[in-house]
């Protein structure tokens, strides 16, 4: 049985001990776009924003405390599965005098990843594990592993998240370990037909019962989990104060419209050759040469979503040619400032074309 499964199993049979919530966007003090995301139009990141130790465990003397998520998602038409490890030594003002200060620095657990297809699955799970020299050095080595892995551009380091995962599963193995908390979700898009569909905001989940706490007050000021004022205006912002008492995690989902154009080095790299070669005047050359090969990978790049493939497309070729226009001196664009550019018009002929290159290249299901 794989962790995955484990913990899912656990997280089932411990669930009546937690309450779990996605906070309406009214209880948060920044205003953002909570629409339902349809796939292929956005780039999604998870963060865990905020935690709390309760005292009822002896923590950093005899016991550490491991935050250890898994999100699974469809990458390059494949469902990869990225794991993070949040170690003692990633935690800040470490001390049971300050337990509701654990978290002070905002954790990407996924990359900026596109959401093009299929479903979200996340799991997270808060554990105690027996300290010891040995597994505390474990924990810090798996915990360093764990962060190279949301980085912008994930091809280039997904070879690393299956022996991470394993890695993690070892630690959890041959550790004494204690789930102390744990939730799970599964996230599809606008038009999934669930009322769990993927979209932009903050969700908790709480070791307590809901008879224990009032959710109505729960609200979230700069990224904190927080007790409020009720209600749908926005006074909880002014007397809201900290939510204590409980162990608790506070998660993220950010949604954006444009990747890190600058972050994708290949396609960078291609479309820098192309405008180095169009100054020289080789336009023959870019068009038969450099401009298929952007185009081609674009279209392959997992790191793209569907609607912006075109997009890219079309603003990297209509740049090419304005550069022909120009002087020899005029400073090339970056990759950022082309995605900035508005939408060129596209003749019939032009659309044929990226339809079908847009079918020539389509995954094989």
């Amino acid at each position: 049985m794989n962790i995955f499964q484990n913990l899912s199993e656990s997280f089932s049979r411990e669930a009546k001990k937690y309450t779990t919530l996605f906070l309406p966007q009214h209880r948060v003090d920044q205003d953002y776009d909570d629409t339902p995301i349809r796939a292929g139009e956005a780039y999604c990141r998870i963060w865990l924003e905020d935690m709390n130790l309760a005292k009822d465990v002896d923590w950093f003397k005899q016991r550490y405390p491991v935050v250890h998520a898994a999100i699974r998602f469809h990458y390059d038409s494949k469902p990869v599965t990225i794991p993070y490890l949040a170690a003692p030594g990633q935690l800040k003002d470490l001390g049971s005098n300050n337990l509701d200060k654990v978290i002070q620095d905002r954790y990407p657990l996924t990359p900026l990843f596109p959401f093009n297809q299929g479903l979200v699955e996340f799991q997270a799970g808060l554990f105690s594990i027996a300290s010891s020299d040995s597994i505390g050095k474990f924990i810090e080595t798996m915990g360093r592993f764990a962060k190279l892995l949301p980085v912008p551009e994930l091809s280039s380091v997904l070879n690393l998240a299956e022996p991470v995962y394993r890695g993690i599963e070892d630690l959890l193995d041959i550790g004494e370990r204690r789930l102390e908390l744990g939730y799970q979700q599964t996230f599809s898009d606008a038009d999934g037909g669930s009322s769990n569909f993927l979209r932009e905001g903050y969700f908790a989940v709480i070791l307590a019962e809901e008879r224990e706490i009032n959710i109505e007050n729960l609200c979230v000021v700069n990224d904190n989990l927080r007790l409020g004022s009720p209600g749908t205006t926005k006074i909880f912002i002014r007397d809201s104060k900290p939510f204590k008492g409980f162990s608790y995690m506070l998660f993220r989902i950010e949604k954006r419209k444009q990747q890190d154009w600058e972050s994708l080095t290949t396609i960078k790299e291609l479309v820098a050759k192309a405008q180095d070669a169009v100054l020289l005047g080789e336009y023959e050359k870019v068009k038969q040469f450099h401009l298929p090969a952007i185009e081609i990978a674009i279209i392959q790049s997992p790191d793209v979503t569907r609607s912006d493939r075109r997009n890219m497309r079309l603003k990297i070729g209509e740049e090419l040619k304005e550069l022909g226009l120009q002087s020899t001196k005029v400073q090339k664009r970056s990759l950022y400032s082309i995605m900035q550019r508005p939408m060129p018009e596209i003749d019939a002929e032009t659309e044929a074309e990226l339809a079908a290159l847009e079918l020539l290249f389509k995954p094989i299901s």
